[in-house]
């Protein structure tokens, strides 16, 4: 039997819930590796199976990693663990946790509380909430008058008491992480970001902004300076982002610029210029292919980028767009075998493309007259193309492939009698039209008997030396 089980009331619901109340209160916090330990841990307390040694070998992970991270779950109140070995765990209902309290000395946090109550009414701090809020203090070594600062500033900019307890812990959790633990740090912290209300109101005014900044615009702001990027490449990439999607988006949108080095305005502003006639390009491939994509930065991505970076300039793709709508091809993935095709000979700009084309047209036309000469009815396809171009290299001219198809015509089959009838002058060393025409009016002579043919006999390590490869022969 497994070490890991679920309670009664999990049981009860009679499914398996990786409820919503799970991945979005809960989820968000935990590391990736805590996650992966409750999800498979929850598999086998269903199977009623897995011994400790067998889900960490599973997971690649020390037993010990298993148990911290069901501690982690312990105290988010989702498991319950044994007091006593053998180590064991009890999963609880989502909907139903029971949070762990911490015994922590109340002598210590009496004026926090008091403090607390003053910033918030009672209603809104039950003994739960500021339960999490000391060992939220004690876990990340932050002090009660840092903690007190960072809950009156949250209260301000939040619109008064709908500034909840999560949001609170999250940016406490943050601005302890860049190292402001004390009040001194944490004041300093406030005032740098108050600083910035000026350049922020600029900010909002370029996104087409009306609500007063939050403490998410200001800390999003300060991250931004960190990066390296001036008000004046801010503003420069909120022109390209006004009215779509505000700050969240523009967030989203510096993390890229960042990405890509694009720091100094000018380097934003030539980014987001590229990005936009990129963009342009994209609709316009869909719009002649006849297609509709919502969201055209799925194109970029997937294709019209690649495509730039192998070399090929905007016409030429464009070029490419209209051939594949003329030969009724209507997807992208289409297109991109045509524009593998072309990249691998060599053509990138929209005039190779199209004198490629245009010689591809005059052999077609080529083609087509040998057609007629045979007297074949049928589209061109590759392969008489590739006949075609082996004719032409073993050195017959175009003259004399009309004529030995003339000869041909009626017959049956008759293009591969046409590739026969040149190969066998070819290994002649026959190649002037009249003395073509000649040798092909003699008769074939046959052996009257079989005992005429040639015999040979080769061992099998003799048949395997012969098995060359053809392409690697020249003319003799």
């Amino acid at each position: 039997m497994g070490f890991v089980k679920v309670s009664g009331e999990f049981v009860r619901q009679r499914y398996i819930p990786i409820d919503d109340v799970f991945i979005t209160e809960y989820l968000p916090d935990a590391d990736p590796t805590d996650v992966k330990i409750y999800l498979y841990g929850l598999s086998c307390a269903l199977k009623g199976e897995g011994e400790l040694s067998y889900v960490a070998g599973k997971l690649q992970l020390t037993e010990e990693r298993i148990r911290s991270g069901f501690k982690f779950w312990e105290k988010k109140g989702l498991v319950k663990l044994s007091a006593i070995e053998p180590f064991s765990v009890t999963y609880l209902s989502v909907r139903e946790p029971e949070p762990a309290i911490v015994k922590l000395n109340a002598e210590k946090y009496k004026p926090f509380t008091e403090e607390a109550y003053r910033i918030y009414p009672e209603k809104f701090l039950t003994p739960n909430v500021l339960n999490m809020y000391m060992e939220l203090m004690e876990s990340e070594k932050i002090e009660i008058n840092a903690m007190l600062l960072i809950m009156q500033y949250c209260k301000d900019l939040g619109g008064g008491e709908k500034m909840g307890m999560k949001h609170v812990c999250d940016t406490a959790r943050a601005w302890a992480k860049e190292g402001f633990l004390t009040e001194k740090k944490v004041a300093a912290h406030i005032a740098d970001l108050e600083n910035n209300n000026e350049s922020i109101r600029k900010l909002f005014e370029t996104l087409g902004i009306r609500r007063v900044a939050d403490i998410d615009d200001r800390q999003m702001y300060h991250k931004w300076t960190k990066y390296g990027f001036t008000l004046d490449a801010m503003l420069v990439a909120a022109r390209s982002r006004k009215k779509k999607g505000g700050m969240e988006k523009l967030d989203l949108y510096m993390e890229e610029l960042k990405k890509a080095g694009a720091i100094t305005a000018a380097d934003v502003a030539s980014y987001t210029e590229n990005k936009e006639k990129i963009r342009d390009l994209a609709v316009e491939i869909c719009k002649i292919l006849g297609i509709y994509y919502s969201n055209a930065d799925s194109v970029v991505e997937v294709y019209v980028m690649p495509w730039l970076s192998k070399g090929f300039e905007r016409d030429a793709l464009l070029r490419l767009a209209r051939y594949c709508f003329l030969r009724n091809v209507h997807t992208l993935d289409v297109m991109q075998s045509m524009v593998d095709k072309v990249a691998a000979l060599g053509l990138f700009t929209e005039s190779d493309i199209d004198a490629y084309v245009d010689r591809q047209v005059k052999i077609d036309e080529k083609i087509r007259a040998v057609y007629d000469a045979c007297g074949y009815a049928g589209a061109v396809t590759n392969r008489d193309r590739e006949s075609y171009k082996n004719w032409i290299e073993w050195g017959f001219d175009e003259e004399t492939i009309l004529a030995v198809a003339d000869r041909h015509c009626g017959a049956a089959f008759p293009l591969q009698l046409v590739s026969r009838t040149l190969g066998s002058m070819r290994a002649s060393k026959i190649f002037k039209k009249e003395d073509v025409l000649a040798a092909m009016k003699q008769p074939d002579k046959k052996p009257s008997n079989s005992d005429d043919y040639m015999q040979h006999h080769f061992s099998e390590e003799k048949l395997k030396s012969a098995l060359v490869n053809f392409d690697d022969w020249g003319d003799e």
